[in-house]
């Protein structure tokens, strides 16, 4: 029993490491991942790369190619579409059900997230910057795992956010369209609010999939 909890914790380092490449570019899509491969990088046994793995088969940053082929997942138009109806589903429910318990100490984070637009501009800060505002409106919603969901999604989408995408993504100043949301929050508009990111999910699903289409 000794053995377990460094078992998983250093399987979640493996993950998180992992997770990190994905997301960064470092490891592109359809690239290969095997369980030898980590645990000679990672200096590990075979047994906690082979939960990383499992990890990142459940977020869906990799896939499954055939019987036993495992590669970080292709990136391409039918996926962001999944995941923006994802998103579009889950993230207006989050915030009607967490609106009315928002604290001012939340409210207070979420501002401080806000002034943060336009201080970077690196494309994956600014995507943490953006999504620290909207977790702090989520937050209180009561559903740990629509929460946990909303997260998996986010990580999925930030690798749509790397420099090559960041034209269709989030904007360096991205708090002055957000600003709306933050006061129909603060003024506990709740149907309001919940439309207004509905409206805004649908825009940015379109900002990305109307060049394709051309």
């Amino acid at each position: 029993m000794a053995g377990e909890p460094t078992t998983l914790n250093t399987a979640q380092t493996i993950a998180q490491a992992l997770r990190e490449q994905i997301l960064s570019g470092e490891l592109a899509p359809n690239t290969r991942v095997t369980q030898r491969d980590l645990a000679a990088k990672f200096g590990f046994s075979p047994m906690p790369a082979r939960d990383a793995v499992k990890m990142l088969l459940a977020e869906g940053l990799v896939v499954q190619e055939g019987s036993k082929t495992i590669i970080v997942a292709p990136v391409n138009g039918e996926d962001f579409i999944e995941i923006m109806d994802m998103r579009t589903l889950l993230e207006p429910r989050a915030l009607e059900l967490s609106i009315p318990k928002l604290t001012d100490g939340d409210l207070a984070e979420a501002r401080a997230a806000l002034a943060l637009s336009g201080t970077t501009r690196d494309p994956r800060q600014v995507v943490a910057n953006h999504w620290a505002f909207h977790r702090a409106l989520y937050r209180r919603a009561g559903r740990p795992r629509l929460l946990n969901l909303i997260e998996q999604h986010h990580n999925l989408l930030a690798r749509y956010l790397l420099p090559s995408w960041a034209q269709f993504g989030v904007m360096d100043e991205w708090a002055p369209d957000e600003l709306e949301l933050m006061e129909l929050v603060e003024q506990q508009r709740v149907p309001e609010a919940v439309q207004w990111l509905r409206n805004d999910l649908g825009l940015a699903r379109e900002r990305v999939i109307q060049p394709s289409r051309q």
